[in-house]
């Protein structure tokens, strides 16, 4: 089907058999990628754009050029619709020579950003280049653009060598190998030489991915800084080196002067600690005594009360009482006198443990007896 809502045409010159065209639809810039009429029926070309199409449209990436759709436009047959980038090419922004180290590595980070997002979708552009690059007039953004040339593993077809001369290995297309030469022309430093050197050796050294292109070459941005900061430092040690050997002897002296009024004063606290340290003893060693005292003391009286109640049994014993409570003819209170020997035997207590004893184990007990004995 024929689109013809595309309005205001304008051609861009390229080479090859693709056609340019910037258009404008529903008030946006577009760009047109078609083949030129020479090409247009081929099968194969047809093939090629359809393939572009089909791997484009799976990388979805800020710094990737997106398209939208492969559309029939009317007056240039079948094209790739992509999104319009107001900018220059990589080879054009180097040529100004007005960018200073830090914006040419912020555009190498770019850049390498979204080959390694290429990579990570299985794909290859294969045709890496400078004028392949473009960077944006707002913002100094990058845009990777023409996979006319790309290549992923789960397509068939189209599987010739592809590559410029100038960017391409000699074995053959190889990304890693087509930016080593964009990055030796961007200039990054003399310490990011090494990476490049990596990225165009033989296949068997070469870097195997994106991401450690990436690690290295930080690496080599950051060591500048460090040996700087180093510089610095070693610096700062020197001079202070030499301002404490102007102030040595000074220093020492004044060293001298407070270590021996610390020594002073700590006498004098260790003095006043050990006095308060020999109070504290002669305190709880009095606590001691006094405590062994009333231990003392507890314990005599314990035994006193001990002893007097085994008297209060002897005695007991010896009366027979025990003997006289089975006489079942007995008349309480008169021909056993129990209660009067107990009377008297809590008469005689001096202590109210004592008496508390003869009261639980001889006067209740033998009172409950009593009243149970019958009469004559």
């Amino acid at each position: 089907m024929v689109n013809s809502n595309f309005t205001e045409f304008e051609s861009i010159p390229t080479g090859g058999y693709c056609l340019l065209t910037r258009a404008k639809r529903n008030g946006r810039w577009w760009m047109l990628k078609g083949l030129k009429e020479a090409y247009r029926q081929d099968s194969v070309y047809r093939l090629m754009l359809q393939k572009e199409f089909d791997i484009m449209s799976q990388l979805l990436h800020p710094m990737i050029v997106s398209v939208y759709s492969l559309e029939e436009v009317s007056g240039l047959g079948l094209c790739i619709v992509m999104e319009w980038i107001d900018g220059i090419t990589l080879k054009e922004w180097l040529q100004q020579k007005e960018h200073t180290q830090e914006q040419h590595r912020h555009v190498a980070d770019m850049m390498l950003d979204a080959l390694a997002y290429v990579h990570s979708r299985q794909a290859q552009h294969r045709d890496l280049k400078p004028s392949n690059i473009l960077i944006t007039h707002n913002g100094q953004y990058l845009k990777l653009i023409d996979f006319g040339l790309s290549d992923t593993d789960s397509h068939a077809i189209l599987k010739a060598d592809a590559g410029t001369e100038g960017y391409m290995a000699p074995e053959g297309a190889s990304d890693i190998y087509s930016l080593g030469c964009i990055l030796r022309e961007m200039e990054l430093g003399w310490l990011s030489h090494r990476v490049v050197r990596r990225c165009l050796a033989p296949l068997h050294r070469r870097y195997k991915d994106v991401a450690s292109i990436q690690r290295d070459l930080h690496r080599c941005w950051r060591w500048p800084k460090r040996i700087l900061f180093i510089v610095i430092i070693s610096v700062m040690l020197i001079m202070l080196g030499l301002w404490s050997h102007s102030y040595n002897q000074q220093g020492l002296q004044s060293l001298s002067d407070s270590l021996k009024v610390y020594k002073k004063e700590n006498a004098e606290k260790m003095a006043d600690e050990q006095s308060k340290t020999d109070t504290m003893q002669t305190l709880l060693n009095t606590l001691s005594q006094q405590r062994e005292s009333e231990q003392a003391a507890i314990q005599q009286k314990q035994d006193h009360i001990l002893a007097a109640k085994k008297q209060i049994d002897r005695q007991v014993q010896a009366y027979g009482i025990e003997q006289m409570l089975d006489t079942a003819s007995c008349r309480r209170n008169v021909t056993i006198p129990v209660i009067r020997i107990a009377d008297e035997l809590l008469r005689d207590a001096k202590d109210d443990e004592v008496k508390e004893y003869i009261q639980e184990r001889y006067r209740k007990p033998w009172l409950k007896r009593l009243s149970e004995l019958p009469f004559d």
